[in-house]
């Protein structure tokens, strides 16, 4: 997957359209939950590093009541959408929920989230790990979309995604290629 495709998952256009290996029905995090944290450093704009794309992605976070909101803005194509951010040991993980879009249903994806200055190094839940994790450990309820690249959409309860997949949080297994996000706008409030 390019970085430019990437890019594109932590917007909007995450929700089942194909974009992600793995979406959910419910949230991973919880707001005010114990692991629930909010983090400035995360507020501004970005833009993928590496892109040459013609349609450059722009991703404006903002603070939000229970997070952050999210504009993407590709070409003349505009997303809102919102996010919580989730403090697991030493790593940072995104909750990004994408709202519904056209026929597409509203989903959750998780990103795990490195912050450095004004990079962010950003990298999806991996489909393919995932399934193995749930052949070998047991159960997560979820289902495969076998259309195109085989999708899990994860339909267990939050309680059920906190406790199955918190602990792999510091498994660099779990996550797939990395993408560089550069801030180019300063921290918005």
């Amino acid at each position: 997957m390019s970085k430019s495709k990437i890019a594109l998952i932590i917007s909007a256009l995450v929700s089942l359209t194909g974009c992600t290996g793995v979406a959910s029905l419910h949230p991973l995090a919880l707001p005010n939950g114990k692991e629930t944290v909010f983090d400035p450093a995360l507020l501004g704009t970005w833009e993928d590093a590496d892109s040459e794309d013609l349609r450059l992605t722009r991703f404006t976070v903002s603070r939000a009541d229970s997070g952050y909101s999210y504009t993407m803005a590709a070409g003349s194509d505009e997303l809102n959408g919102s996010m919580c951010l989730l403090k697991v040991g030493d790593r940072y993980l995104l909750d990004v929920y994408c709202p519904s879009t056209g026929g597409a249903l509203p989903a959750h994806v998780f990103i795990r989230l490195q912050l450095e200055g004004d990079a962010a190094r950003v990298a999806v839940m991996d489909s393919d790990w995932l399934q193995e994790r749930i052949k070998t450990r047991g159960e997560l309820r979820h289902e495969l979309l076998t259309e195109g690249n085989q999708r899990v959409v994860l339909t267990a309860s939050s309680a059920e995604l906190r406790q199955y997949l918190l602990p792999y949080a510091a498994d660099d297994r779990s996550f797939g290629d990395e993408c560089e996000l550069r801030r180019v706008a300063p921290k918005v409030k």
